[in-house]
Order: C-alpha cells, then structure tokens, then sequence
C-alpha cells in the first residue's frame, strides 16, 4: 500500500491511495476494518472508495482513496492507516505519520 496524494481542505481528507499483491495469492480485504488513527492514536471515521475487495496476485496496481467523514479537528497534523486481511490477517498493511498538509 502507497499513499499517492493527500488533499485537505478544511471539510475533508482525502487520501489517494495504491494497493499491489506481488505475491503468488489473491488477498481479500474488509475495509469496514480500515483504521485510520491520528497522531494521537485516536481512531477517526473513514472510508475506503475504489478500492478492490479481492486482491489478486497479479502485481497490477490497483488506486482508490480513503476519505474521512466530516472535517478534521485542527489538532491533527498526520496520521496512520491499518489494514488487515480478511479473515485470517495474514497480510498486515501499515502506513505510519503520513503529514497533513
């Protein structure tokens, strides 16, 4: 996973975002799981939008974003996305302190 854009103006955050499987198996994904936390590590409401929820192993790059509902407090300066496979969480995606412009 790959953060391609951040884009945030005042109503939302809006994240662009990349997902590639280099390995041999299909990974599937649950995005109600999505957590998306702030520096703080306090968990904010978002949503994943473009995004497949099956993961083939294909080495295709497949683009989508994560979008927060409502706008950010001014308090937030980064922050981190978790995702993990569904159901066995072999597959641990993690993206730390990524800025807010």
């Amino acid at each position: 996973m790959r953060v391609e854009n951040v884009v945030h103006d005042r109503r939302r955050l809006k994240l662009a975002v990349s997902l590639q499987n280099n390995g041999p198996e299909e990974v599937e994904f649950l995005y109600s799981f999505l957590e998306v936390r702030d520096q703080d590590n306090n968990l904010l409401s978002s949503f994943a939008d473009s995004l497949p929820p099956t993961l083939p192993g294909d080495r295709q790059v497949y683009n989508g974003t994560i979008e927060l509902f409502g706008p950010l407090p001014d308090s937030v300066r980064g922050v981190s996305i978790r995702l993990a496979s569904y159901p066995d969480e072999k597959v641990k995606l993690q993206i730390d302190a990524i800025p807010i412009p």
